[in-house]
């Protein structure tokens, strides 16, 4: 028996009453489904994780020169130590 009252608790939510019939219904077909799904015969059955190969297309790793300390302080805003002050991109 499913207790829609305590998941609607652990879920924070606040359901209305038809919310929490149809919710219930829905979950009680989901286990439904896994009860038939039990039954099925899988021993000798390997487990699967890709039902197609994957092929993983990666690109060697190569070092690329990267920013030179002296470039970057040719165009710092504001530097101290070993901080440079950029433009704030983030919440814009």
């Amino acid at each position: 028996m499913i207790d829609i009252d305590k998941i609607e608790q652990l879920a924070a939510l606040k359901l209305k009453e038809k919310e929490k019939k149809t919710i219930l219904n829905d979950l009680e077909e989901i286990i439904h489904y896994f009860e038939i799904l039990k039954e099925v015969n899988t021993e000798n059955v390997e487990p699967q994780i890709y039902t197609k190969r994957a092929h993983l297309f990666l690109r060697k790793d190569k070092t690329e020169n990267g920013l030179r300390k002296e470039d970057l302080e040719k165009n710092k805003t504001l530097a101290r130590e070993n901080f440079y002050k950029v433009k704030h991109i983030i919440g814009e």
